[in-house]
């Protein structure tokens, strides 16, 4: 029947309304020039309130919820990022390399050469006197040596501020590591924060309704109150590490930082720089171990030691023959008794320290016994790194597999044991001691798993210092 009501409706066509054309051609263009006018008063308007056209998921601008007003977020650097703008920017780093220009004075040291000394003789007795200067002349190879010897130590000097950059690094990754783990446990204390509050306005209700004792609700409300002093706490650590970190990469301290943050347990397979990537093997220790006494620094900065103390005792070795004296001018004689007849001309002379009592024994028996000390040392070294690397790589193991652990089976349950205390408390079947018991519990669950992360934060960082290159 609704079908055949359809076929009732009369239409407009040419055939049974011959007028109906134009009408319908005259209002199609009345409704493009409106269609047009409208578009073009959106477009001003657009264009007056300066609205941006582009999507909110490709925006790179990344306004904060919550708020009124209208505020950009700061996008949170990564470690990497850190590392870069400290060696930039940096006052420490800039002392450090400041100690390449004192270890390049040595070559300057090296080309200086005796001073030639003034020579004035007067003699009223023989009518005489003489005029001239005595130059030390010293053989080429004493200065071959000396540059030699300059060349080795700027290369120790580099060595050393390679070293002592390699450790800044280190210290701007427990800096930022610091940040981390403030950040996640000011988290931690603030969603523990919140659920003591839900557990005071849950015992309020059920006090209110006489389920409930007023010692549950006092429970409650002490607990938010320390759950809130705790916060509190948390959020200071916070502050003072991200001013600690800002100090260290030379920005001001009331500058701010946002850091990565650990991904949650539901990213578990996504990759992190600050938690281990389980899909992929630890190398050897006996690997490290070979890998470490090749590349650390220490180990070179001992070799080259060696190296200068070598090139200082065949500085030692050149001095033990003193440099000959050669001493030139003009001289003049009256010749007396008087009358006589003058002379003039010049005179040579050659002066040679014997090389008899003084040899240079003590500063030559001083390179050598410092010789033995650096092989010693070197030795000492290589034992020193070995160690280093063992500790840090059974640490690094320790720590991976707790994390695991705690990834795996520990940090699920405890959070599924919370959730059903709370649940239990808020219908009746459980006390509030128990319930608070076990938001505790979940706290020092999460509060265990972030000690693992710095734990194998800590590691990995002796672990790359033992090494000598990043891990």
């Amino acid at each position: 029947m609704k079908s055949d009501s359809l076929k009732m409706i009369p239409l407009s066509c040419g055939q049974c309304c011959p007028g109906s054309r134009n009408d319908v051609h005259v209002n199609s263009h009345l409704i493009r020039k409106g269609v047009v006018l409208i578009s073009l008063i959106i477009v001003a308007f657009v264009q007056v309130m300066n609205v941006p056209v582009r999507s909110a998921s490709i925006d790179p601008v990344i306004m904060s919820q919550g708020q009124n007003n209208l505020s950009v977020t700061q996008s949170p650097i990564a470690l990497s990022a850190v590392f870069d703008e400290s060696l930039l920017n940096s006052p420490r780093v800039a002392s450090i390399r400041a100690q390449l220009g004192i270890a390049k004075a040595a070559r300057a040291q090296a080309l200086v050469m005796p001073n030639p000394s003034f020579f004035v003789l007067e003699d009223s007795a023989q009518l005489a006197h003489q005029l001239g200067a005595s130059v030390s002349i010293e053989p080429p190879w004493k200065l071959i040596f000396r540059l030699l010897a300059a060349k080795s130590q700027v290369k120790q000097a580099d060595l050393e501020i390679a070293g002592s950059l390699w450790r800044f690094r280190g210290l701007v990754r427990r800096a930022y590591l610091d940040i981390v783990m403030a950040n996640e446990t000011m988290t931690m204390f603030g969603d523990l924060k919140r659920l003591a509050m839900d557990f005071k306005t849950v015992a309020q209700k059920r006090f209110a309704a006489g389920d409930v004792a007023a010692l549950d609700a006092r429970r409650a409300e002490l607990a938010a109150m320390q759950a809130e002093a705790d916060y509190r706490q948390s959020t200071t650590r916070s502050l003072q590490a991200k001013q600690k970190l800002m100090v260290i990469m030379g920005r001001g301290y009331n500058e701010t930082i946002e850091v990565l943050r650990l991904p949650s347990l539901s990213l578990r397979g996504s990759t992190h720089e600050l938690l281990p990537d389980f899909s992929q093997t630890l190398q050897t220790p006996s690997s490290l171990v070979g890998e470490a006494l090749g590349k650390r620094l220490d180990i070179k900065i001992v070799e080259q030691k060696l190296v200068v103390n070598a090139e200082n005792l065949r500085v030692a070795q050149a001095n033990r023959y003193p440099n000959p004296v050669l001493n030139t001018g003009s001289s003049y004689s009256g010749n007396p008794p008087r009358p006589s007849v003058p002379t003039r001309g010049f005179y040579i002379a050659v002066s040679q320290e014997l090389p008899i009592l003084n040899r240079n024994q003590g500063e030559i028996a001083r390179l050598k016994a410092l010789n033995m000390q650096l092989l010693m040392e070197l030795g000492s070294t290589r034992n020193e790194v070995t160690e280093q690397v063992l500790t840090a790589y059974q640490q690094l193991v320790a720590a991976r597999d707790r994390i695991e652990l705690f990834q795996t089976q520990i940090l699920p349950v405890s959070a599924e044991v919370a959730r059903m205390a709370r649940r239990a408390y808020e219908f009746g079947q459980n006390d509030i001691t128990s319930a608070l018991m076990a938001q505790q519990e979940n706290v020092q669950v999460s509060a265990l798993y972030l000690e693992a992360v710095r734990s194998y934060q800590q590691s990995l960082t002796d672990l790359e210092q033992a090494v000598g290159r990043p891990l």
